[in-house]
């Protein structure tokens, strides 16, 4: 009858089996994943969502900007600075995750179990059954963990995060120095293009005229075809090669307007397109200072720095995995069933675990983490070997932009001296238009060449202090308005003009930083202690 009655369940349980396995085969059909493309009111909505993002909350342009305006607007809204800054914000959060990871487990739970009859058992001679649990029960508990091993494992890999979060601030500083050059370049290069611009289309108008009126001499015959021809010749070069400049220095506004995350069409006006005098910059500091001031400061080192003591923390992980487990546990305990004497207990446990397979790896894990510290120590001279040559070269570099605005800038007078003796010359009818048009040319465009000239010295002068990485703003900057900004970088500017920096001027403690993204401020704490 017994074995009756078990051939009798394990029929209807092979009879339950087959729809749940049908039911369970659809469900799972139902529920796999195709390729879905965005639509075209998807990309639409996008694209608009991108274009209402990629300008918003920036402050309008109200009057002439001067470089220190530009500077600052590049520093607040490039983007990539922005997104430099974003890096920082999520490796200070990964920081913040990596020290909650220290804290024990605390897991609470409860649940409900229930079946279709009773949970009973035979005795030895199966004459006779017995309930040992109710049906239904419902069972709660709250249980601390804490593994040793664990939180050592876990306490230097925060340190490392630590670590990974300066390095990340540093590559932020390496944004700003390579940012602020290259917005230094660009603001310059576009003065000159505001200068040269107001001159190109008078001379344009010029030569077109004057090669209408040698076409016209040569379709009608009149004087020598040879010389005409020579003539539209040379004029047809000046002015492909008047078209071609004029169209780089269009490109030189595009530039400045896109590091400063403006839209590339936008009118804007240069304060130092007024005048021609311009300052020369200089530098007070020798090679040697120079060089010792790039050992301290540079991001690339200081990042190094940072890398070697995350691959030493890993040769202590390595020492760390080889000790024995100590777990803690403790829980309050809680059930429903009627069943159970005690409904509810306390209980602890103290485990300790041993994963001897770590004793035979360890080795090979010690080898790896003392190969790369080995290797960024290397990483580091190879480093420091070419900061000092960067150093170097960008010092040549200014030395011999200075050299070349000089011969320009003399260049640029003695054209100038010309076209004023051609023209009274030409006044005199003593020279002819051909001869007095290329003086105009020549001299525009060496006014030209000087102004670029200029350009690249202000450039290479930028250069030598983002070789040296000291940075663009001070450390007592009120907020991020672009008014404090830019009034905190004239300072420094005005410092470097006179060759006077402080490269060791780095913020040091926690700096505050806003990232402007729709309508939202995002506050990034760095908590970076500069290395002095």
């Amino acid at each position: 009858m017994f074995s009756s009655s078990v051939r009798l369940n394990s029929a209807r349980l092979r009879k339950g089996i087959v729809p749940v396995a049908v039911l369970g085969t659809l469900l799972l059909a139902g529920c796999a994943v195709t390729p879905e493309p965005l639509t075209q009111a998807e990309n639409d909505s996008r694209v608009q969502s991108d274009l209402n993002r990629l300008f918003a909350n920036q402050e309008k342009i109200d009057g002439p900007l001067t470089l220190d305006d530009a500077i600052a607007r590049a520093l607040k809204y490039n983007l990539d600075h922005r997104l430099k800054l974003m890096e920082e914000a999520v490796s200070m959060g990964q920081l913040d995750v990596a020290n909650v990871n220290l804290l024990p487990d605390v897991v609470a739970k409860t649940g409900w179990t229930t079946r279709n009859n009773r949970d009973s058992t035979f005795n030895e001679q199966k004459t006779s059954t017995s309930v040992s649990s109710d049906r239904t029960i419902r069972k709660s508990d709250l249980s601390v963990s804490w593994n040793v091993l664990d939180f050592a494992i876990g306490y230097m890999r925060a340190h490392q995060q630590a670590d990974m979060a300066l390095i990340v601030a540093e590559r932020r500083r390496q944004v700003i120095h390579s940012v602020v050059n290259e917005t230094r370049g660009a603001y310059w290069r576009a003065v000159a293009a505001d200068r040269a611009l107001k001159d190109f289309d008078q001379v344009l108008d010029r030569v077109r005229g004057a090669l209408g009126r040698s076409q016209k001499q040569v379709d009608e015959g009149l004087g020598g075809q040879l010389d005409a021809l020579s003539y539209q010749e040379d004029l047809l070069v000046t002015l492909r090669e008047l078209e071609t400049r004029r169209r780089q220095l269009v490109e030189a506004r595009t530039e400045l307007a896109v590091l400063m995350n403006i839209h590339p069409d936008s009118e804007f006006t240069l304060v130092d397109s007024s005048t021609e005098n311009h300052p020369l910059p200089s530098i007070a500091m020798n090679s040697d200072e120079l060089e010792l001031e790039a050992l301290h400061n540079r991001s690339e080192l200081r990042s190094e720095a940072y890398q070697l003591r995350i691959n030493q923390r890993d040769s202590k992980i390595a020492l760390i995995q080889m000790v024995p487990g100590l777990n803690f546990s403790a829980g309050i305990n809680h059930t429903t069933d009627s069943y159970k004497v005690n409904s509810r207990w306390y209980d602890g446990a103290l485990n300790l675990s041993w994963n001897l397979m770590q004793v035979f790896k360890a080795p090979a894990n010690m080898k790896l983490a003392d190969t790369q510290v080995e290797l960024s120590k290397i990483r580091s001279l190879a480093l420091s070997m070419a900061v000092i040559s960067q150093v170097n070269i960008a010092q040549l570099r200014f030395n011999h932009a200075v050299d070349d605005f000089k011969l320009a800038d003399r260049i640029s007078n003695v054209q100038g001296r010309i076209v004023s003796s051609m023209q009274a010359q030409r006044s005199a009818n003593t020279v002819g238009e051909s001869d007095e048009i290329r003086a105009q040319v020549r001299s525009l465009l060496s006014g030209l060449q000087r102004d670029m000239a200029y350009a690249d010295l202000q450039a290479a002068y930028g250069q030598v202090f983002a070789s040296i990485g000291v940075d663009p703003l001070p450390g007592d900057v009120v907020d991020d308005s672009l008014n404090s900004v830019a009034k905190g970088i004239h300072t420094v500017m005005n410092q470097w003009q006179h060759g006077q920096f402080d490269a060791r001027g780095v913020v040091a403690g926690t700096e505050t930083v806003a990232v402007p993204d729709g309508d939202d401020t995002a506050m990034i704490d760095s908590h970076a202690q500069a290395t002095q």
